[in-house]
């Protein structure tokens, strides 16, 4: 447990699994954080109990990341209540429908990237506004390697992915020389509800042989790609900007 740092962060996405544990570990290195949520109280106030616990301050907001005016909503009421937001931390993520591109829908196809792609482009717009004006802030985004490795039924993660990662490296560019960094994690394989689906999508055997080719392997940890976010959202790394840092325990270079 640190002191408190005076700063403060929007998290979405911080009801369970690696949000959650982002929202942790910010309070544990002393953030006050607002936990965004879609729609269960009860799951994200566990997880601002478990920031208080670690030495945060947490509130809980509501806002479904699909409605622009909900997400403006949610940003607002973030600035008045913490007073600023130094860090955006984007956890959230939708669930693919895991099916070919011959077999995806327009519906199917519409309905993840407005949750995955464009709900980040909402938050990330809101956000960006407000540090610009007070000319500093860290914007860090949970991505994925499914950008990079292109896998077969994994096109919508593909997709919204390797737009986010874009999204970011222009944030970059058009944001540095007004003290604003922007990074993204790129994760791999991890132990939540959603490597959880993957898992059950893959079968057993193929996701042991997956692990297996991997370096390190095994899954990465909620709080393994926690850390990392914390450390691209703090000063420890104020002269990185525009990356994409894996956090995969190898799992892009097995082939």
């Amino acid at each position: 447990m640190e002191a408190r740092t005076g700063q403060s962060a929007l998290i979405t996405g911080a009801s369970g699994g690696v949000g959650r544990a982002v929202a942790v570990e910010l309070g544990r290195r002393g953030f006050s954080v607002a936990l965004m949520y879609r729609s269960s109280p009860a799951p994200a106030e566990a997880a601002a109990e478990a920031v208080r616990a670690a030495g945060g301050e947490a509130i809980t907001i509501q806002g479904d990341l699909t409605d622009p005016d909900a997400v403006e909503a949610a940003v607002a009421t973030t600035i008045e209540r913490l007073g600023a937001i130094d860090v955006l931390a984007h956890c959230a993520g939708a669930y693919s429908d895991w099916k070919s591109i011959r077999d995806l829908t327009p519906k199917d196809w519409n309905g993840f990237l407005d949750a995955d792609l464009t709900g980040f482009f909402y938050v990330l717009s809101a956000c960006v506004r407000h540090m610009h004006e007070r000319k500093k802030g860290a914007i860090v985004a949970v991505s994925s390697i499914a950008a990079q490795a292109c896998q077969p039924k994994g096109g919508q993660a593909a997709a919204a992915k390797a737009g986010l990662d874009a999204l970011i490296r222009v944030v970059a560019k058009e944001e540095g020389r007004h003290g604003i960094r922007a990074n993204a994690v790129s994760i791999g394989l991890t132990e939540t509800e959603m490597g959880a689906d993957a898992e059950k999508q893959w079968g057993a055997e193929a996701t042991k042989r997956l692990l297996a080719g991997t370096p390190l392997g095994r899954m990465g940890k909620p709080e393994e790609i926690a850390r990392a976010v914390a450390f691209l959202a703090t000063d420890d790394a104020s002269y990185i900007t525009g990356k994409i840092l894996q956090v995969d325990g190898g799992q892009i270079i097995a082939g």
